[in-house]
């Protein structure tokens, strides 16, 4: 009797722990990431399309532009001045960028009478007319993203806006919580640069780019979505003539740029994600709503059903999760209908997990092990020369540049400017096998403030066998 009393106690135990595998964790924000941010485009500029969608695009971020309808021109017609066509929002949105709605008019919404969608001149057609607009000039988006002229808005223009849209953005000095509910969406706020004159020079920009990126840095610590609002970007020689038209607020290509190198390291260290307000919204809400079952957990299969209460047709965006896994599960095949991924998996110290990818309402998803016999075959290299960001990043005076090296090399570890110019020699000589750290230090440098690159080579272009790994990445240095 005392023998079967123990053999049931292991078997439920064994249950037990099996039934475990397949818990899902879903986090804040897409990847693991610490923050979010929404770089926001008001208006429906030409400048949008001319400098902002290949800054973007070369960096691989995704923006919200929002546009007013009448004030895009067709092919065949005259532009209004600084606006721009429709063709050139349609570049920018199959390029992946979001088109939201700036109302139809432009008109102070509070001031509005409720009306129908019919009658201009009232809240509900403003807000209406410009959706379907939108929609119909970009069929392949749906619009759900507004932004209210001149920020204004109340509790009847947000009961508005929630019956055609999932969010409205407005003006704020500080960055949105992770978790928003209710009318919180229809108040998201946003931060506009104020510069101070003179701007004779980028340089007299660079005190408003240090005090948002501490305003961001902030936003970072508390876990926050940042958004930011911009109008015209303009190159810094065109500046001075937006300046003596009185635009509002133009910011140069250079300042957008360094902004931009900035979130593409931050970004790269999972401190920040950096995406459309649409997406961001449908991230946070669809974890808010998700929920799953288990449908198979064993030491060969995991399939777990993940399912919200949201419309698909809008809530499809891929949430992340961390799944629990089998111990000698090393590495996995994720697929849910036609995507696959092939993941290594982590010890924490609730046991092994995965970091997956998984879209509510699009399928079973199924979990096996593999092994790394079977990712070779697969052609999925795992490279033992890797080069790690730096940090801290940015810095003042100093930062640590980490590598590891999967054999003995001749290893080059080299500082540029963005002009390719040589700054500094760290590493010029033979290293065996294992994990580097240096010290990179400006103090007797000269060094002005930017981006500048570090790249690590191994192999020699004089050897037969040339230049073995090479890797290059980005560090801002802050005087």
């Amino acid at each position: 009797m005392l023998i079967r009393v123990y053999l049931i106690v292991i078997l439920l135990q064994c249950f037990s722990s099996a039934q475990n595998y397949g818990s899902l964790k879903f986090t804040n924000y897409a990847d693991d990431s610490k923050a979010a941010f929404s770089l926001t485009f008001d208006d429906g500029l030409l400048t949008h399309n001319t400098n902002v969608r290949p800054l973007l695009n070369q960096y691989g971020f995704k923006g919200t532009f929002y546009v007013i309808p009448p004030y895009l021109a067709e092919d065949n017609q005259p532009l209004i001045w600084r606006y721009g066509h429709w063709s050139d929002f349609q570049m920018i949105a199959a390029d992946g960028h979001e088109i939201g709605s700036h109302t139809m008019n432009h008109d102070t919404l509070p001031n509005l009478a409720w009306g129908s969608t019919s009658t201009p001149g009232t809240l509900l057609y403003e807000l209406y007319q410009s959706k379907i607009f939108i929609e119909q000039k970009i069929p392949s988006q749906i619009c759900i993203s507004l932004n209210y002229p001149y920020t204004l808005h109340n509790f009847i223009v947000d009961s508005a806006a929630s019956l055609f849209y999932e969010n409205g953005r407005t003006l704020g000095q500080t960055a949105n919580d992770s978790a928003l509910y209710g009318n919180d969406w229809f108040g998201l706020k946003a931060k506009v640069v104020e510069f101070g004159m003179p701007r004779n020079s980028v340089d007299d920009d660079l005190d408003e780019l240090y005090a948002f990126l501490n305003w961001l840095s902030n936003a970072i610590s508390k876990k926050q979505w940042g958004m930011i609002i911009i109008h015209d970007v303009v190159p810094f020689s065109e500046l001075q003539s937006l300046l003596n038209n009185g635009i509002y607020e133009p910011i140069t290509t250079e300042w957008l740029g360094w902004l931009c190198d900035w979130l593409e390291v931050k970004s790269l260290n999972k401190e920040i994600w950096v995406e459309t307000v649409g997406n961001i919204t449908r991230y946070i809400k669809e974890h808010e709503a998700a929920t799953y079952d288990i449908v198979t957990s064993n030491n060969q299969l995991i399939q777990i059903n993940v399912t919200d209460n949201l419309n698909n047709e809008i809530y499809n965006y891929p949430l992340s999760a961390y799944v629990k896994i089998p111990e000698d599960w090393h590495y996995i095949k994720v697929q849910q209908n036609t995507n696959t991924d092939t993941l290594t998996t982590i010890i924490t110290d609730s046991g092994r997990v995965a970091l997956i990818k998984v879209t509510p309402d699009k399928g079973l998803l199924s979990i096996s092990p593999v092994t790394s016999t079977d990712i070779n075959n697969e052609d999925i290299p795992l490279n033992d020369f890797l080069l790690y960001q730096n940090y801290p990043n940015p810095f003042n005076p100093s930062t640590n540049i980490s590598y590891s090296l999967g054999s003995r090399q001749f290893i080059s570890l080299k500082i540029f400017d963005m002009l390719g110019q040589e700054v500094a020699t760290l590493v010029n000589d033979y290293q065996d096998a294992g994990l580097y750290t240096l010290e990179f230090n400006t103090d007797q440098l000269n060094l002005s403030s930017g981006i500048y690159l570090y790249r690590l080579q191994s192999g020699t272009t004089s050897s037969v066998a040339g230049i073995n790994f090479s890797e290059t990445k980005k560090m801002i240095y802050l005087r």
